[in-house]
């Protein structure tokens, strides 16, 4: 296992600088044999070393990976300020204390997570397909699914395929040939839409799901892909759907956002996202409420904005973008008002780190936004930043 060390940077001048105007430099020392190099930041903004900050800010989030052995690959949103990293095993991070809570060996290199009643359910593509793992809060494995098998003659084609209910005893499954509700409890499973059989409504027929999620009180599964005119029209291509339908098969809706191409749909707790595809992009970005399914837009302050990269938080409440230009322009908004909250650039001397998009994840309850850098690039070491938004 590699030794890890933690690079602090300390360019005082720049703390007496609002949040919004600084630029983190985070370029890298004298070559070392390390897998990640970091600064970290208290919610306050303050730079902080060793964990440690003045007792008069108190520090509300700190990710430091150097608590992580081997190279940081991957992170998503595990509930109340904790994270999920991937590194050489996966962990369970808590911020808000800076520790490390649980570990297991990694399932996935890339997955999706969702938090249930006592613990997790984790989702991604394996070299057999879609794989499920539920776990429990301390992260001892539950239960694995090889989702493939279930559907027999049908197969998950999107990373988003599967979404669980609240309590863990349900997954709705969109696949190649339809959507399904399987119950793990009694290990049934149900065909609510069957797109072989031209599953839709009067004026628009399903061709695809690339993506599902639960309402909050689990009687809706909401959806995104791929839909024709009925009838038919003349020249006409497939189009962006979203929808929803009940738990039970029933109450199907299906609406065409007009002029709008959905790329991925990103779940929140509030919220439901859905970013443009990236060569479409012009600026805004179309949310539902999770538990309404009313329909908003944001509108980002660049109309290119969305073309590097869309994040949502993990409640809902923020959203930031990434743009890439031999540096990075992160800008925060609240989902809210739609108001512009923070801008921060980030600069580093190895142009490889603004060859990919970056990984993004904000923080709502100490408004902190935690970015990776290069965790998809074998050549370089992965850097992480943190900074704060709003008040």
């Amino acid at each position: 296992m590699k030794k890890i060390f933690c690079i602090i940077l300390t360019a005082i001048f720049m703390l007496a600088l609002p949040v919004n105007s600084r630029a983190e430099a985070l370029s890298a020392p004298t070559k070392v044999s390390s897998d990640v190099q970091i600064f970290f930041a208290s919610a306050s903004g303050s730079l902080s070393k060793n964990n440690v900050s003045p007792a008069a800010n108190p520090v509300k989030c700190v990710f430091n990976p150097t608590q992580f052995a081997g190279k940081l690959q991957d992170c998503a949103y595990a509930g109340n300020g904790k994270l999920f990293a991937a590194a050489d095993k996966l962990y369970l991070y808590d911020t808000a204390t800076a520790t490390v809570l649980a570990t297991a060996e990694k399932p996935l290199r890339s997955f999706d997570v969702q938090t249930i009643d006592g613990g997790y359910i984790l989702s991604g593509m394996s070299d057999s397909g879609m794989t499920t793992y539920i776990y429990d809060n301390s992260l001892s494995l539950n239960k694995k699914i090889a989702v493939n098998e279930i559907l027999l003659e049908d197969f998950v084609v999107s990373e988003t395929g599967v979404a669980a209910t609240t309590d863990g005893k349900k997954l709705a499954i969109a696949a190649f040939g339809g959507l399904y509700l399987y119950d793990l409890e009694k290990e049934k499973l149900t065909t609510l839409l069957d797109l072989t059989k031209k599953s839709g409504t009067a004026s628009i027929q399903i061709s695809s799901l690339d993506g599902i999620a639960f309402s909050p009180d689990n009687s809706q599964i909401i959806f995104y892909g791929r839909g024709i005119s009925i009838p038919a029209k003349n020249g006409e291509n497939s189009f962006s759907i979203y929808g929803s339908i009940a738990a039970n098969g029933s109450n199907l809706k299906i609406t065409k956002p007009s002029a709008y191409d959905i790329e991925e749909m990103q779940s929140s707790t509030k919220r439901l996202f859905f970013p443009q595809i990236f060569t479409k992009a012009n600026g805004t970005l179309l949310w539902l409420d999770r538990q309404t399914g009313e329909k908003k837009t944001l509108s980002f302050a660049n109309k290119s904005e969305g073309r590097n990269g869309v994040y949502s938080s993990e409640q809902g409440n923020y959203v930031a973008t990434a743009v890439l230009d031999g540096s990075l322009t992160i800008r925060v908004y609240d989902v809210n008002s739609g108001k512009l909250i923070a801008t921060k650039v980030i600069k580093n001397s190895n142009s490889a780190y603004f060859n990919r998009i970056p990984r993004i994840y904000l923080l709502d309850n100490a408004k902190t936004a935690v970015v990776v850098l290069g965790a998809s690039i074998s050549e370089v070491d992965t850097l992480v930043s943190t900074f704060t938004f709003g008040e």
